[in-house]
């Protein structure tokens, strides 16, 4: 059935460039297909999945893709890869794009074709094609936000309707990598990087974006930044895993030692994206471009795909409205869910469903653990583990109060007040964060401090003292919109 159906469409267009990406004829499949499934976690209850996707979880490259995304299409998507590199509102060349001009929608709807995608089955053109295509998804239904919000600070409404050119193939597309067909955290980011330098390791010099909203530097910041900080999840995971296998085994040594690797790992994490979110400045030029179908004005009816079989409209939280998939780790590791349940982000509005099968999987099998086991109350036996449990935490705070004040900051005030419904989801963000300030108080006020050693001590303390004055600080904010935040630096530990 395949194979005729393949050679049918090869025959019906481009016969000698299609056939390249065939799953038998690809030209790159022995240098694809050569790399073996990912098995580096050493995980007894759980493994990935799909071993095969660019998205595992393992020890190697923590929350990265297993190998460099695809930077550059086949041939055969020639025009959109095309349109892509035109998009962008300033391009690499410095030079003004299609979003600049408000041309974008005019270019897809007259130059793009409808690509057959059905022949496609190299995850990892897979996975390149469906960040491209929820990439220009996103541009097209909100290019009308954009060109409203330069002009009045105010988005407007966005299109209606997604064309069957970008529809169809992405619904394709994610269906075949078991996804939802809209724009995700991890894609945007993880996904959307290629090295200067091949032969040298991912970091901030050494990484750049493959596509772009706006082309500023926020944006390059951004992706750049939470690439780089990603390379040190593979640290993040593996001392999860020791803090849930020390818990089930009652080795409590073992367990203070996997929350000291938890928070220097984490510790990494923060610092470098303190180096490269400091303050939203031009971020609202690319924001615009990342907010989802779920929960905001612009797409009060939510968004119709054309030549879908189903009439019913498509809502989806952005990727400005969801997290990377460390802070959905650092909920389920820590039961923070539990605090505010409407409130927790990454379990309870859908974010994790959004998410690649493989890290939804791990995200669960976390989440039913540290459960199961009652990592929290464990945590709270002994004075020693509930100082390095409020290290901990401490690192969990920071990372998710500066994600609470981009998405805070990057909207403008005038529009947040005429959105009721970002502003209801922004107070309930904020009482979750705050929320998690007051666990860190609660639990640094009830260990024993005498027993415990100097050093330990006087962190836990500073640790405490700076996750009050964030309670305080959200405090007053959810009293009074108006309120000034605390700067994100002040909580730095």
């Amino acid at each position: 059935m395949f194979a005729k159906h393949a050679a049918t469409a090869i025959k019906r267009t481009q016969p000698s460039t299609l056939r390249r990406f065939t799953k038998a004829h690809h030209p790159a499949a022995a240098v694809i297909n050569a790399h073996p499934a990912d098995s580096s976690l050493p995980l007894a209850a759980w493994t990935n999945p799909d071993p095969g996707s660019e998205f595992t979880v393992s020890s190697k490259s923590g929350f990265l893709p297993r190998r460099d995304p695809l930077h550059v299409l086949p041939s055969y998507f020639e025009k959109l890869d095309e349109i892509l590199h035109e998009m962008p509102i300033l391009k690499s060349d410095g030079t003004l794009g299609l979003l600049h001009t408000g041309q974008l929608g005019a270019s897809v709807e007259r130059e793009l074709p409808q690509y057959d995608v059905e022949f496609v089955f190299d995850k990892r053109i897979l996975a390149a094609l469906y960040r491209d295509y929820s990439m220009l998804a996103s541009a097209y239904l909100l290019e009308p936000c954009d060109i409203q919000f330069r002009l009045t600070r105010n988005y407007g409404l966005g299109r209606r309707m997604l064309p069957s050119n970008i529809a169809v193939p992405l619904q394709t597309v994610a269906h075949r990598l078991n996804q939802k067909p809209c724009l995700e955290h991890s894609t945007f980011t993880f996904y959307n990087y290629q090295r200067k330098d091949h032969d040298m390791p991912i970091s901030l010099n050494n990484i750049e974006p493959i596509r772009k909203f706006s082309g500023c530097d926020k944006e390059h910041n951004f992706v750049v930044g939470h690439v780089a900080a990603a390379r040190h999840t593979d640290k993040v995971i593996d001392a999860s895993l020791g803090i849930l296998e020390a818990a089930q085994n009652n080795k409590r040594d073992e367990f203070n030692a996997a929350l000291r690797k938890y928070s220097t790992a984490m510790g990494r994490v923060n610092e470098i994206l303190a180096q490269t979110l400091q303050g939203c400045g031009d971020y609202a030029s690319f924001r615009t471009f990342l907010n989802g179908s779920k929960a905001q004005s612009m797409f009060n009816r939510g968004v119709l795909f054309e030549r879908n079989s189903s009439t019913e409209a498509h809502k989806y939280l952005g990727v400005g409205q969801s997290s990377s998939p460390i802070a959905s780790l650092g909920t389920h590791l820590f039961q923070l869910s539990q605090l505010s349940p409407r409130g927790s982000l990454p379990c309870n509005d859908g974010v994790d469903l959004l998410r690649a099968p493989n890290v939804r999987s791990f995200l669960e099998h976390v989440d039913q653990q540290a459960r199961s086991l009652g990592v929290q109350s464990y945590a709270l036996r002994s004075s020693e583990s509930s100082a390095e449990y409020v290290l901990a935490l401490g690192q969990v705070l920071t990372y998710r109060y500066r994600q609470w004040a981009n998405l805070r900051d990057s909207v403008p005030v005038q529009s947040a007040k005429d959105n009721a419904a970002f502003h209801a989801y922004l107070d309930v963000q904020t009482s979750h964060v705050r929320d998690i300030a007051k666990l860190v108080s609660r639990t640094h006020a009830s260990m024993d401090g005498e027993s415990l050693g100097q050093s330990v001590r006087t962190r836990a303390e500073s640790v405490a003292h700076h996750a009050e004055m964030v309670h305080r600080s959200l405090g007053r904010i959810l009293n009074d919109a108006e309120s000034a935040p605390l700067p994100v630096s002040m909580i730095a530990y």
